[in-house]
């Protein structure tokens, strides 16, 4: 990476966060440029000691090499895994001046009672600090009812919150943002409202539905299911420091971003309806028809549809072998199912990945987007042995991007490890096929952006294999309409 020139609506942003203590939600979306505007930050505010909350595979890939090379300095990564990791923590709580790195996962795990500084910056903070009650959520803005009421937040005076997804697919995720950034606003009414039920009613619509559990008459149990911002945009408006740009919408006054700030156009967006097996719509049907319970004539919907309907997706995929096991949980053992795939197996999903190949230019880079790590090394494998060289970015291996398109020309990833903390895909590669759509909103986001960059050049392609039941194109417009929900509460009112 090398030095960056600020675009003049980064410069302009400064201008904000200045007025405003150095605090704020840099809310850019994927790809905008979050990093250089917090390092932009950093170097004006000069804070003595800056703590930097964000995940571990961003370290490396981004967080140093952006102030390395923008600011001139090199943060430590402090934690208790090398002899270099514990003096920097030592150093941190001793005060030295300094910029230091900390996973999501080492503050959960460690005493944070006596960490304090100057600035205290979260990237991707939807990952987890924002989720009401959370280990993390408690420790860095607290939550209400706790005896040990004292976060982090109260102990740095600059905040930043860098997110392209606060919300992470929901609106009342919204009021962990507010309570990091602004605790001082907590009165009824105000954005981060001490009494975070309260707050819901106040701020959201809402509908009650049945469960499956019933009352000691033997009655159905209601829940109320939080929908969306009553108002959509009114919090936005309300908070004192909020930076958004978008990549193809107007998002503010820069000349140049009335059509957002990617200069290609949107994706060429190919679907590809893939038949499935007869193996495949029988193991879906029965999956499907266990997903649900009756009382009377209403359907019920199971404790766990997420999980089973997951699996569902992971069917059309190719022909697996389900396994049940019983997982203890906090509620007792409770049954689990996980699908086996052969790497062999009958999959029209590769088959049509590797048509896919085959009619583009000979050595072309592609990326191959999924959820299930089961059937990225499934695939990994069939495309090798297509004679496609392909490696795979999962939680079990992970492929050095650095070598993609010179080693390998197809990169297998999987959602939930590719989605953050992976750059320079876009300088490889313009193609990506979707072989499954993922269970949450955030991460395809997160992962669409790995093309989908400031610094693109190209305009991408983007393949989506759909199967002919209609589940995945089901789960993609659930998807959709959920993004259309968030972005109106995104926009200013």
């Amino acid at each position: 990476m090398t030095k960056l020139t600020p675009y003049a609506w980064q410069i302009r942003d400064q201008t904000t966060l200045r007025a405003n203590n150095w605090t704020g939600l840099v809310a850019i979306e994927a790809g905008g440029g979050k990093s250089l505007t917090a390092t932009l930050a950093i170097m004006e505010a000069k804070p003595r000691v800056t703590l930097l909350i964000a995940p571990q595979s961003t370290h490396e890939t981004a967080w140093i090499p952006t102030l390395r090379d923008n600011a001139g300095v090199t943060p430590r990564i402090i934690g208790n895994g090398n002899k270099a990791a514990k003096e920097a923590y030592s150093a941190f709580r001793l005060g030295y001046p300094g910029i230091y790195l900390a996973s999501p996962q080492w503050v959960t795990r460690t005493d944070v009672s006596d960490w304090s500084g100057d600035m205290l910056i979260i990237d991707e903070i939807h990952q987890g600090a924002v989720t009401p009650g959370s280990k993390l959520q408690h420790k860095v803005s607290g939550y209400p009812g706790r005896a040990d009421y004292n976060p982090l937040n109260l102990r740095f005076r600059y905040r930043l919150a860098l997110s392209a997804t606060p919300m992470r697919g929901a609106f009342q995720n919204m009021w962990g943002v507010c309570k990091f950034l602004w605790p001082e606003y907590d009165q009824r009414g105000d954005i981060a409202a001490y009494n975070y039920t309260q707050w819901l009613y106040d701020r959201m619509d809402y509908v009650e539905v049945y469960t499956n559990q019933h009352d000691r008459a033997g009655n159905a149990k209601k829940v109320k299911q939080f929908q969306s911002e009553k108002m959509p945009g009114r919090l936005i408006s309300e908070m004192p420091s909020v930076i958004i740009h978008k990549r193809r919408e107007t998002c503010c006054a820069e000349p140049t971003h009335q059509g957002g700030f990617l200069p290609v156009d949107e994706p060429q967006v190919i679907e590809r309806t893939v038949p499935l097996t007869p193996k495949q719509r029988k193991a879906i049907r029965e999956m499907s028809d266990s997903m649900f319970t009756w009382l009377d004539a209403n359907p019920l919907v199971a404790e766990i549809p997420l999980t089973a309907k997951q699996r569902i997706r992971q069917l059309t995929l190719g022909e697996a072998d389900a396994t049940t096991v019983m997982r203890k949980t906090d509620d007792g053992e409770v049954e689990r199912t996980t699908l086996v795939f052969d790497k062999d197996c009958a999959s029209p999903v590769a088959d049509e990945t590797i048509h896919i190949l085959s009619n583009l230019p000979t050595g072309e880079p592609v990326t191959v987007f999924m959820e299930s790590q089961r059937f990225a090394e499934v695939m990994t494998y069939r495309l090798n042995k297509a004679g496609f060289t392909a490696a795979e970015y999962s939680g079990v291996r992970k492929a050095d991007l650095s070598r993609f398109g010179q080693d390998f020309q197809v990169l297998v990833g999987v959602v939930s490890a590719i989605g953050t903390g992976t750059a320079g895909l876009n300088k490889v590669c313009s193609t990506e096929v979707w072989a499954e759509q993922p269970v949450s909103l955030t991460m395809q986001i997160q992962t669409q952006a790995r093309l989908e960059r400031m610094d693109n050049t190209r305009r991408v392609q983007r393949y989506v294999l759909l199967d002919d039941e209609g589940v995945q194109e089901g789960r993609m417009e659930d998807l959709w309409a959920q993004k259309i929900v968030v972005n109106r509460s995104l926009r200013v009112a």
